[in-house]
């Protein structure tokens, strides 16, 4: 929520400076909420496969495996 919050005055920041660089004016800002949308849940998702494999080999380690390792 916090990135999320922060990226529309971000993003307008960003676009003024590169528009004021490259072309003398500013580029004008649109921002998307389908984007945003878009965006949370490519990032749910890739945190869920990047956390649910490695729980999921733990998980079939037994105790004395796990005591052994250490």
């Amino acid at each position: 929520m916090f990135g999320a919050a922060l990226a529309f005055p971000v993003g307008l920041l960003l676009a003024n400076t590169v528009g004021t660089v490259l072309f003398q004016s500013a580029l004008p800002y649109v921002f998307s909420a389908n984007g945003l949308i878009t965006w949370f849940i490519i990032v749910v998702v890739l945190a869920t496969v990047a956390s649910f494999l490695p729980a999921w080999n733990a998980s079939r380690l037994t105790v004395r495996e796990v005591l052994a390792y250490q």
